[in-house]
Order: C-alpha cells, then structure tokens, then sequence
C-alpha cells in the first residue's frame, strides 16, 4: 500500500507568546554532528477505525507542537555564525507525519518502518518526523527526533 504524507504544523489552541525567532545553541549541543533518536511505541489495535486513531494522532501532535516550539523549528547558522533553532514562520516547515499500511505481520524493527534512513539528518530537515505504520497485528508508532 502506499505510504500517505502529511505535514502537521503546531496549533493555535493555546494562544501562547510567540517564542524568539531563534534559540542559540550551546556548545554541547554542536559536539557530534545531528543524529537521529528513535523513538517507538507500540499499542494494540483500537476498537475504532484507523483513520479515527490517524485523525487523534495528527490532532494530539500539532498541539504538542505548540507547547513545544524548538521541535517545530529548522537548525540554521544566524548572521553572527552561531548554530540555532530557527522558530519564525519562515523556518517552520512542518513535521512530517506518514501513515503506512502492511498486511504482514510485525516480525521486528527494520528501516521501512522508519520515516527516514538517514542517520545524520541533511542540513535544514526537519527536527521531527513521524511515522505511524499498521501492521497484520499491531500498530506501530515511530517518531524520531534530531538530536542537536
């Protein structure tokens, strides 16, 4: 089955303060270059239809992204040099959510799964990707974070 894409961009629920237009970073930050972090969970299916726990999915992270500005963000190099997380409007890409359908039963982690193979990220990817992938049994929950 084909793999479906979304772009979730943080709500507006909250009507919080803006936050800074950039967030330097520290010198332990920048000590190995991005990488990857997975992240799984794994949950049974639900009564429900898929599409319903997509929908709760997508609605749940786009207020977490919200509360959560910096994971909304692109690593840039400002106009002084210093590596940071870019947060203005301009710089908010989205974060990638992927939905994938198997017929096969989960047998193990392996790249498929994951919403992206790199394991260091290419200069202005996003700092959040997720991956949701139903498989025979279970449904599987992949979000992977860049480490900065």
């Amino acid at each position: 089955m084909t793999v479906q894409a979304y772009t979730i961009y943080p709500t507006k629920k909250y009507n919080r303060e803006p936050p800074p237009s950039s967030i330097v970073l520290h010198g332990l930050d920048l000590l190995s270059s991005p990488i990857q972090i997975h992240n799984h969970r794994f949950f049974h299916p639900a009564n429900g239809a898929f599409s319903d726990v997509i929908n709760n999915l997508k609605s749940s992270l786009a207020e977490a992204l919200e509360l959560y500005p910096p994971v909304t963000g692109t690593v840039i190099d400002n106009e002084k040099g210093e590596t940071c997380i870019a947060v203005d409007a301009e710089h908010i890409l989205g974060t990638p959510f992927l939905v994938d359908t198997k017929d096969t039963p989960y047998t193990g982690d392996s790249e498929d799964l994951s919403p992206r193979t790199d394991v260091v990220l290419p200069p202005l990817s996003s700092i959040l990707a997720v991956k949701v992938t139903q498989v025979m049994i279970h449904t599987v929950w992949h979000s992977y974070i860049r480490s900065i």
